[in-house]
């Protein structure tokens, strides 16, 4: 029988998923925001994808959605909490029985990531760099390492979704 992701013997190394992944989104993250500062206008929005996704450079001091914004510093310190909490939980499910899979591990990572790219933004910036803007709706200006937050909870979702139907005993037929 094969072990359920969620119940699979993990390797001393698994764990090196999650801070590649991190680092890979920052990295992302951190070079997409620079171009976008070097290359793009902050009056004009312009085509990238036709009709799908526009280049609107702006800056964000608040959260998502501009929540909290013109408050800087305690967007800073919120995020800045939010991100040791999310280290501190990433941490604590290392140390569980079961191990997070690798979906999840990735998802951590993405999320982890994300965070800490804009983390960095507003310790050097006092801001957030936001360029990309959804063509086909009102939506407020992303960046990449938001987009990455976004699939990284997408991931954790699918791995618990997984691990639920692993779980899960089988329906018996009714007679």
């Amino acid at each position: 029988m094969i072990p359920a992701p969620s119940q699979k013997k993990s390797n001393k190394t698994d764990w090196l998923t999650t801070p590649f992944a991190a680092v890979l989104c920052l990295a992302a993250d951190f070079l997409s925001k620079r171009w976008a500062e070097t290359n793009l206008s902050g009056s004009a929005v312009q085509p990238f994808i036709p009709k799908l996704l526009n280049f609107n450079l702006t800056s964000n001091t608040g959260a998502a959605f501009s929540i909290g914004k013109d408050s800087s510093m305690v967007m800073t310190a919120l995020a800045s909490v939010v991100t040791v909490v999310l280290l501190l939980w990433y941490i604590s499910r290392e140390k569980e029985e079961i191990k997070p899979d690798t979906l999840e591990r990735t998802g951590i990572g993405f999320i982890f990531g994300g965070a800490l790219g804009n983390l960095l933004d507003r310790f050097m910036k006092g801001s957030v760099t936001d360029f990309l803007d959804f063509a086909f709706m009102t939506f407020p200006v992303f960046n990449v390492a938001d987009a990455m937050i976004d699939v990284g909870i997408g991931l954790i979702l699918i791995s618990m979704i997984r691990a639920w139907r692993k779980d899960k005993p089988p329906v018996e037929p009714e007679q």
